[in-house]
């Protein structure tokens, strides 16, 4: 047990390392081992203040969003109305280093890590959605959205957005990655949000081509 921490200090510390290890490598290399050796703490000490793997993750999943989010950046936007604001904000996520950095191999070993995904899918779910889900009431109130349902809307969009255009998960040719794209359009357009606008459209092409170089 690691001495009182009034401070967590060195919780943060631990979620520093866990950051930088997976802003360069991804989640398959974040080691707990790797964690408490470079902290200079216990196997111990990490069971203190993180139940196991999977808490640890998406605790650091938060710390991602909190040093970067791009909704809180897309909402404090001024002149734009809310479509644009989550056109800025997806195509900020796009760009996040994580999305370039990684190898083919690299990239199949995240795809097989269970408790990464869970977390993912969680964390888009519990923590991404829900700012999604205010910026789509806003639109439906500035009229850029008319959209029903706006909390499963949000859910279903970044779950579509995040994971079934995530080229960790799913091995796709050129062809398939386009047509899920212009999937993506016809519904935006049909739910009443059509974000998908030419520039975020070749954004995620220009992402899907430097995946598949590496």
């Amino acid at each position: 047990m690691p001495k009182y921490d009034p401070t967590e200090k060195t919780k943060m510390e631990m979620l520093e390392v866990a950051v930088k290890i997976f802003r360069k490598k991804g989640w398959q290399s974040v080691n707990i081992e790797d964690v408490v050796k470079e902290v200079g703490v216990t196997r111990g000490a990490f069971y203190h203040y993180f139940k196991s793997r999977e808490d640890f993750i998406y605790a650091t999943l938060m710390q991602l969003l909190i040093e970067d989010n791009p909704y809180i950046e897309a909402m404090n936007k001024e002149g734009l109305n809310a479509l644009q604001k989550i056109r800025f904000a997806f195509k900020k996520g796009i760009k996040h280093p994580y999305n370039t950095v990684l190898s083919n191999e690299e990239l199949l070993k995240a795809a097989h890590d269970s408790v990464a995904f869970k977390c993912y899918i969680m964390f888009s779910l519990e923590v991404l959605a829900p700012y999604l889900e205010k910026l789509i009431i806003e639109g439906n109130k500035d009229g850029s959205i008319n959209a029903q349902y706006p909390k499963h809307l949000a859910q279903a969009g970044i779950l579509l957005f995040n994971e079934w255009l995530n080229l960790t998960a799913f091995n796709m040719s050129p062809h398939e990655f386009s047509e899920r794209v212009l999937f993506l359009e016809l519904l935006g357009k049909q739910t009443g949000i059509p974000v998908m606008d030419d520039e975020l459209k070749e954004i995620l092409m220009q992402n899907y081509e430097t995946h598949r170089g590496k």
